[in-house]
């Protein structure tokens, strides 16, 4: 468990998810699909907390679901999952981090990015890598904040709010 401060001065607690975190966390997912803005999934099943606590029983092992707590609320979570099966990638992760509307722009993604990058460094990880909608600029100035740079684009690849965006790669060398 870490503890971080967010920008209006209010302790974030950052840790990796317990199997009672997980109904919690899937509603924090399931606020943040349905801006149908930020994340690929838009619909969250109510049986995601159930699927969620199965698949995470191994958690901090070979893959990190983190969560962010403010005064005991789930605020968010990431995660970070082998990009393969293949030994040749073992040392890839994929990136994916939700973080509910009203806690957005308080560094509460900056202190989730540096509990994955800690989490990864320890573990000799050594590339982080994921797909941000180019037309969400506050996620992409964040990750190049935090030191991602662009690796390529898949064009028009999402439909959002009925403008065609972008998918766009970025990776994190540690």
């Amino acid at each position: 468990m870490n503890d971080y401060l967010l920008s209006d001065g209010r302790e974030l607690e950052i840790r990796l998810a317990e199997e009672s975190d997980m109904g919690e966390a899937a509603e924090t997912f399931r606020q943040v699909a349905s801006e149908r803005v930020y994340l690929d999934t838009e619909e969250v099943p109510h049986e995601t907390a159930g699927i969620w606590g199965e698949r995470w029983k191994e958690n901090g092992k070979d893959s990190l679901f983190a969560i962010g707590a403010v005064g005991g609320r789930i605020i968010g979570g990431l995660v970070l999952t082998p990009y393969s099966r293949s030994p040749k990638s073992s040392h890839v992760r994929t990136l994916g981090m939700w973080i509910l509307k009203e806690f957005r722009g308080l560094n509460a993604g900056n202190s989730l990015i540096d509990y994955a990058m800690e989490w990864g460094r320890a573990r000799s990880i050594s590339k982080i890598h994921l797909g941000v909608f180019s037309s969400n600029t506050g996620a992409i100035g964040l990750y190049i904040k935090k030191g991602f740079q662009v690796e390529g684009s898949l064009k028009n690849n999402a439909l959002i709010n009925g403008t065609l965006v972008d998918e766009i790669f970025m990776g994190l060398e540690l």
